[in-house]
């Protein structure tokens, strides 16, 4: 039986955007209204976290879970045990059953609750799924949400994808965060552009059952670089009366629409 349906899809009224993810600094004073902040806990002090929270219901701190950059500032302290570069992205994945690289992540988690961040954002996810490059460690990547956990037992983690995890990571999270439902950004042409119907339909299907079964609010990342687009998508998803953000693919800037 079919989870959702299209009748009446664009007679509802459009739903705004509760979320914001943006992995740039910009003026905390500017981020007001959200149910979801998502931003790079390292632009920012604790007296900014604590202003952004006055202005809005929760904010979350950016971590990768699969993968780090040389960029990090703990990078030299994991460089020895990551399992090989991602030639995509230039960066490398993490091994996470390694216990040093557990310590210095459950590490960068402290700095951001130290900050006031209320929750996570776990990214690259995906490195440990089902059809990631390292599916033989699923288990420890559940392992490492458990042990976020256990030290933070309040802490807000919000899954990235990584969907084939769900039964195993579901009583560790607090919710599923999905990107390109919708949309269907081409990095090769660097083309914002939208999923077929059936495919948008597919997806939206396996998001409900996911919602159903394990009762985890679902939050949608979609992209858009036209106002245009921006408006089709926004109607699109607006119905689900799921959270939803609707940005630009660098996530660098507030979302800006020509």
């Amino acid at each position: 039986m079919a989870l959702f349906s299209f009748s009446g899809l664009f007679a509802q009224k459009i739903q705004p955007s509760t979320v914001l993810i943006c992995y740039g600094r910009v003026n905390p004073d500017q981020i007001q209204g959200y149910k979801y902040v998502i931003l790079e806990s390292e632009h920012y002090t604790a007296f900014e976290v604590k202003l952004i929270k006055e202005n809005n219901e929760s904010v979350i701190g950016y971590i990768s879970v699969g993968e780090v950059s040389d960029s990090r500032f703990y990078y030299n302290e994991l460089k020895e045990s990551t399992l090989g570069k991602n030639e995509i992205w230039g960066s490398f994945y993490l091994n996470v059953r390694d216990e040093n690289t557990q310590n210095v992540l459950i590490s960068f988690v402290d700095k951001m609750v130290q900050k006031g961040f209320d929750g996570l954002f776990l990214d690259t996810v995906d490195t440990f799924a089902k059809w990631g490059p390292y599916p033989n460690m699923g288990d420890d990547l559940v392992n490492l949400l458990r042990m976020f956990k256990d030290k933070y037992p309040d802490i807000h983690l919000m899954q990235n994808a990584g969907l084939s995890l769900i039964p195993k990571s579901a009583k560790y999270i607090n919710s599923v965060a999905i990107e390109s439902v919708a949309t269907n950004y081409s990095f090769d042409k660097e083309e914002y552009r939208m999923h077929r119907w059936h495919e948008f339909y597919k997806r939206v299907e396996e998001l409900q059952a996911i919602r159903k079964q394990y009762q985890l609010p679902v939050i949608l990342i979609e992209y858009a670089d036209s106002e245009k687009l921006y408006q089709k998508v926004k109607q699109q998803v607006s119905p689900l009366k799921w959270d939803y953000f609707i940005g630009n693919i660098g996530l660098q800037t507030f979302p800006k629409f020509k």
